[in-house]
């Protein structure tokens, strides 16, 4: 396992466990900063975290877990347009994000599963199922919370800019997936 993709998942969760699954540390953190610095430091340490697994992921040694079935990958094709359709419908005041509460974490959760269907070695695993396991804690956290961003008015026109934006950002993976990844689609 490569030690840039450990660094790359621990980079990328601790603050995201901290803002979400934390909110007192995260509250702490807020008092301690500000919340310019704060958003600022998430950010990059977010970033930093992505671009160290996107490197690390690659060169990781695929130890085989499971044999994934033959129709997982088209299963993934299938369902990561309405995954990324639901994680840009998080940030609009639409109908999308009213009647799911948490359209971001489930769009995550779908991504994730989709992609532990197709690929059952152990960086998939920690991958797909960190992002997974967080996507649900962050949901049920924010239920806890009482954090509803499905809460207020919405509106069809945020809802039809979600599913512009879901399915143009799915083009583009489409096509550059196996250039951005180095794992073609199908």
């Amino acid at each position: 396992m490569s030690m840039l993709f450990i660094t790359g998942l621990l980079l990328f969760f601790a603050p995201h466990l901290l803002a979400s699954i934390l909110p007192g540390v995260r509250g702490e953190l807020l008092a301690r900063f500000g919340e310019k610095r704060w958003k600022m430091l998430f950010s990059l340490l977010s970033l930093a975290g992505l671009v160290l697994i996107s490197i690390g992921y690659g060169q990781s040694a695929k130890t085989e877990l499971w044999q994934s079935a033959p129709w997982a990958r088209m299963a993934v094709v299938a369902l990561m347009p309405a995954a990324l359709v639901l994680v840009a419908a998080a940030n609009m005041p639409g109908h999308i994000r009213r009647l799911t509460r948490h359209p971001m974490s489930i769009g995550v959760a779908l991504w994730a599963a989709a992609h532990l269907m197709a690929n059952g070695d152990l960086p998939s695993l920690l991958l797909f199922g960190g992002f997974g396991v967080y996507a649900v804690l962050s949901a049920i956290a924010g239920e806890v919370r009482g954090r509803r961003l499905g809460d207020g008015r919405a509106s069809l026109r945020f809802d039809l800019i979600a599913l512009l934006a879901g399915l143009a950002a799915y083009a583009l993976i489409i096509h550059f997936h196996e250039v951005l990844f180095g794992v073609a689609i199908v």
